[in-house]
């Protein structure tokens, strides 16, 4: 499936948005990270801890919007 992400980046400590929503398509099909998630919810809970998950000290983190199925 491919799904159309789309995020924002927050500062970790007081959750302020810092960046306009930006828009990724994840095909679970080829992207090893993605590969079982089925659902929207699924593919946000690995968006996020992987980008939050790189650097637990760093002051921005990725907060997951929208998930929506593009293409079964």
């Amino acid at each position: 499936m491919l799904f159309a992400v789309t995020a924002v980046a927050m500062l970790r400590r007081t959750r302020e948005q810092i960046s306009q929503p930006r828009t990724e398509q994840v095909d679970n099909n080829t992207n090893r990270l993605f590969l079982h998630a089925r659902t929207p919810p699924e593919v946000e809970q690995r968006y996020e801890s992987f980008w939050n998950d790189l650097n637990e000290h760093s002051e921005e983190v990725v907060k997951v919007i929208d998930v929506r199925i593009v293409k079964k």
